[in-house]
């Protein structure tokens, strides 16, 4: 493979499948979630789909992070088209590096499928999450980014979800004024900026924000770099007053501890100590040891430092050129728009049916296609047919996947199912006015004239007839004891999705991870890094890590 024989193009690139030689695949689109914690730490979720036409595609390799990830190895997995799901590895190659491939070898060849996992990480030991001063506001500065792939895909996005609780779950400048938030300009010039309705385990609203790029191309770098009010973190690192006006004359350049970051992000070489004066010096004695080197040469490498250190002198933002951010309200959904390809399922969700009823009906319609045979109620055993290995439904196959050997449910498949639905709803209705798309299928359901219920939308929407209408259907009476023993069992799923999201079994906030590993993180990992961090960065560092370096570089 090309990275194995050119170092410094393996140590630039953030992505490349295992499967290069075999050709037929590409990257979709990759979507990453950030759940904060006021002490700085962090949950970083990925969702990354790839298309195959014939190839062999096992995973890929994952790197170009600032970030000491502690993977979560028990719930990552894939999820193909036709709603099959497979095992994750998560094997690391070396300290930055990591190989991300579908279990037992296997390999998946046709169609589209997505890898999820997820890592926890101290985002302020690396210095993506800090105190800063604008003026006489103490502020949080948020400046993180997720790596850069290989491959360009249709699009990226990033939902960073802060420990702020609002009052409305609709955002307005008043919020965004009260909250002190405040974003760079290049944030606004490279992001679709919206504000979606997130609720934590409480029930209550979670300032959110999502980022939205379409069509970025090769190596972007989609670097976030945004302010909040201080008052809703609990941090100890600060940086130097990179938003404030100048107090003396002239600016003394950041130094820098680890310059060779610059040109080898994410590497081995990106966590050696090494200052710009000492990488000049290393420099020259190459150049000496390579005596027969033109002197154009060298006298090139020199302009270039003095570029470099002009650069440095220029995001050390202490400097009357400095324009403050500024606040902006933004969104992608186009007023009006309504996304009027939903599949059944789809729109049952939409429509806020309460997920066990939306859980029974699926298992009733995959009786009725003879997929399944409910032998008993309760306890509830569900009789799967040998020769049934998928459903002509996606949703449908994920749910069926979800029954044991011995008849049971697996409650994890099963509201895996709900959000794999919650997560087909999204990608159809990301840029349309949801009200308005809530509205034209609410007007469908009131205009509907139910059959016979012997076809999959017919048998979908004559349910949700007769629930809206609320009365008994006798044809739905075997899934409604379904769902009466299912929300015996998983009490969540008497909610509408509006509930289900903010449950317990849907919500997870950052770092949740057993006692155990805890323990074992908090010994190990924080007291080494911490040990290492403070001997090695000196505050100039953190001021011009905090402000120019993420994860992305």
């Amino acid at each position: 493979m090309k990275k194995r024989f050119f170092p410094v193009v393996a140590l630039l690139s953030v992505l490349f499948p295992l499967a290069v030689f075999a050709g037929g695949f590409r990257l979709k689109w990759t979507e990453v979630d950030v759940v904060l914690d006021k002490n700085g730490k962090a949950q970083v979720g990925y969702a990354v789909r790839w298309e195959s036409r014939g190839a062999a595609l096992h995973g890929f390799y994952f790197e170009g992070f600032q970030e000491f990830p502690v993977f979560d190895y028990d719930k990552a997995y894939a999820l193909d088209g036709r709603g099959a799901k497979y095992g994750l590895e998560i094997i690391r190659l070396a300290p930055f590096k990591y190989d991300i491939a579908l279990a037992n070898g296997a390999a998946f060849h046709e169609g589209e499928i997505t890898y999820f996992f997820r890592y926890a990480a101290d985002l302020q030991a690396s210095g993506q999450l800090v105190y800063t001063i604008a003026g006489d506001k103490k502020l949080a500065v948020f400046n993180w980014a997720p790596v850069q792939w290989d491959d360009p895909m249709e699009h990226e996005t990033v939902v960073v979800h802060f420990p702020a609780e609002i009052e409305r779950a609709q955002v307005s400048p008043e919020t965004l004024t009260k909250l002190n938030f405040l974003t760079e300009k290049f944030v606004n010039k490279n992001y679709l900026i919206d504000y979606p309705t997130v609720k934590n385990s409480e029930g209550r609203n979670i300032f959110t924000v999502r980022f939205h790029r379409r069509n970025p191309g090769r190596k972007f770098h989609f670097q976030i770099q945004v302010y909040l009010d201080g008052s809703n973190f609990n941090l100890s690192s600060s940086a130097s007053n990179i938003m404030g006006v100048a107090q003396v004359p002239q600016t003394r350049p950041a130094k820098e501890r680890y310059i060779l970051n610059r040109f080898f992000p994410g590497s081995v070489f990106s966590r050696m100590p090494m200052t710009r004066g000492e990488m000049f010096f290393l420099i020259l004695a190459v150049l000496v040891m390579f005596v027969l080197f033109p002197v154009f040469v060298m006298t090139r490498k020199h302009m270039s430092m003095l570029t470099a250190s002009e650069g440095i002198s220029g995001i050390n933002w202490d400097g009357d050129e400095w324009v403050p951010p500024k606040i902006q309200v933004g969104t992608f959904r186009n007023p009006g728009k309504v996304a009027k390809n939903l599949t059944s399922v789809e729109a049952g969700l939409l429509l806020e049916l309460p997920v066990q009823e939306l859980v029974s009906l699926m298992f009733g319609n995959m009786e009725r296609k003879g997929l399944i045979k409910i032998k008993n109620q309760e306890p509830l055993i569900i009789a799967r047919n040998p020769a049934a290995t998928t459903s002509n439904d996606p949703y449908e196959t994920v749910l069926l996947s979800g029954i044991k050997p011995d008849g049971t449910l697996d409650n994890g498949v099963v509201t895996q199912a709900i959000k794999t639905v919650a997560a087909g709803l999204e990608q159809k209705i990301w840029d349309c006015d949801i009200e308005a798309t809530k509205k034209y299928y609410g007007n469908r359901l009131e205009k509907y004239v139910p059959g016979a219920g012997e076809m999959d939308e017919d048998y979908y929407w004559r349910g949700y007839k007769h629930y809206a209408c609320g009365r008994k259907d006798s044809y739905y009476a075997n899934a409604d004891r379904v769902g009466q023993n299912l929300g015996r069992s998983m009490p969540d799923l008497t909610n509408s999705f509006s509930g289900f999201r903010t449950s317990t079994m849907c919500y997870e906030g950052a770092f949740a991870q057993s006692a155990c590993h805890d323990a074992c993180h908090s010994a190990c990992h924080d007291a080494c890094h911490s040990a290492c961090h403070s001997a090695c960065h000196s505050a100039c560092h953190s001021a011009c890590h905090g402000a120019c370096v993420s994860s992305g570089h």
